[in-house]
């Protein structure tokens, strides 16, 4: 049986509100130390404009958008903490 449709979108509303949580303290600790990091920002303030208007598939997609750039990052800057 798949998903009733209220029970999947919470789903995806935790799950982007934990992603965006995740992404947020990541950036609270590793900015001071290396704030090219923050060129993420604009993604995630677009992701949480998108969260508050309840587009979450749009939310989670400018997340991963935003986590893939991180990941980049961590490839060239390999000080960086695992995300």
């Amino acid at each position: 049986m798949p998903p009733r449709p209220a029970v999947a979108e919470d789903a995806m509303r935790q799950q982007a509100a934990a992603l965006l949580q995740h992404v947020y303290r990541w950036l609270e600790a590793t900015a001071p130390v290396e704030p090219r990091v923050l060129k993420v920002v604009p993604v995630l303030v677009t992701a949480v404009h998108l969260y508050e208007a309840q587009e979450y598939p749009a939310c989670l997609n400018q997340v991963q958008v935003a986590t893939g750039a991180l990941q980049q990052a961590r490839s060239t800057l390999p000080a960086l903490p695992p995300l």
